[in-house]
């Protein structure tokens, strides 16, 4: 799985966590809001990974001629990677979000978080953590529900090495349909800026990896980054941005590999009664420089329930070409939420 990016982060403009300036950045506040909307986004990029996705349709006017095909026909099957999250966030602006009573023991605090997506489908998470706070000179504290007995990095799972100037940290679960995430939190301060980096986890081996961060030359922009791992090895690494437009909310996912470079800009659109995702794209090889648009629907497979998404592909010069994507979810309960 290459290219992998995750935007949920878009969510936030209909939690009240941020606050939009009339022209262009989303602002979040408050840790607790920064750390949730980390564990949304990299435990439903892992949740991608249980999902059967197969090719069902592609129509190239160009082929069989002697015509190179466009670099998007070869990019969308990348989009089709991080649509779905997509569609459930930017989807509908009907969300709710209800602080609850946590009801399991191991932790302290409960958030539920609903959302429709432009099927009109409801979908759930459920969001279980504990905080801790590490400027406290005795660690004794620090609850032991997911964590290490690293002296070297007291309390936590993975390792990292700036964990010295961790002042707070987060551990927790994330309930997405049958799948559960293990998710562990820190707050960094290194005296130039405060650094909020969560990975959410089937294992040591298996993660997406966030870090979220101001800009220190610019205090005006806040910026999301994102690594999948998937059996040790990294299969990605994108930035993401928030933004708004029109009073429109945006989000620019950026790939960047030497001087080759992919750039989408994402927002939810409405023709007639449906709604569909519209990007803006620009992507470089280095040399010579492609720009487009695509325009996304999704159905539901009334008699599997698989839900299917379709790209028109319209390049600024060349042809139009249409792809689309079945999607299969094949949830299981083997997700590892003890600790070893």
């Amino acid at each position: 799985m290459k290219k992998i990016v995750l935007f949920i982060m878009a969510i936030s403009a209909s939690l009240m966590f941020i606050s939009c300036t009339n022209e262009d950045e989303v602002a979040l506040v408050e840790d607790e809001q920064i750390f949730t909307l980390q564990a949304l986004s990299s435990s439903s990029l892992l949740s991608y990974q249980e999902a059967v996705v197969e090719e069902t349709a592609y129509s190239n006017p160009t082929r069989g001629e002697d015509v190179s095909e466009p670099k998007i026909t070869t990019e969308v099957e990348n989009i089709d990677y991080y649509v779905e999250m997509m569609d459930m966030f930017l989807g509908d602006d009907n969300l709710t979000v209800e602080q609850s009573e946590s009801d399991n023991e191991d932790y302290q605090y409960l958030t539920v978080y609903s959302v429709r997506n432009i099927n009109g489908e409801m979908v759930t998470y459920k969001f279980y953590y504990n905080e801790f706070d590490l400027t406290a000179e005795d660690l004794e504290e620090v609850p032991a529900t997911t964590y290490s007995e690293n002296p070297e990095n007291p309390g936590f799972r993975f390792s990292d090495e700036d964990d010295d100037l961790v002042i707070m940290g987060l551990e927790g679960i994330l309930i997405y349909g049958d799948l559960t995430y293990n998710i562990e939190g820190k707050k960094i301060n290194n005296g130039q800026q405060e650094i909020y980096r969560l990975r959410s986890f089937i294992d040591e081996e298996n993660f997406v990896l966030v870090n979220y961060q101001v800009d220190v030359l610019d205090g005006d922009r806040e910026k999301f980054f994102f690594k999948t791992v998937e059996n040790g090895e990294v299969v990605s690494e994108s930035k993401v941005m928030m933004f708004t437009r029109n009073d429109r909310l945006h989000l620019k996912l950026e790939f960047t590999e030497g001087e080759s470079y992919e750039k989408y800009i994402f927002n939810i659109r409405t023709e007639g009664d449906k709604q569909y995702i519209h990007i803006v794209y620009e992507i470089s090889d280095g040399v010579e420089v492609e720009e487009g648009n695509v325009k996304l629907t999704s159905e539901i497979d009334p008699e599997t329930g698989d839900v299917i998404y379709s790209y028109d592909m319209s390049p600024n010069r060349g042809s139009q070409y249409q792809n689309s994507f079945r999607h299969r979810h094949q949830y299981n309960n083997q997700v590892n939420t003890s600790q070893a």
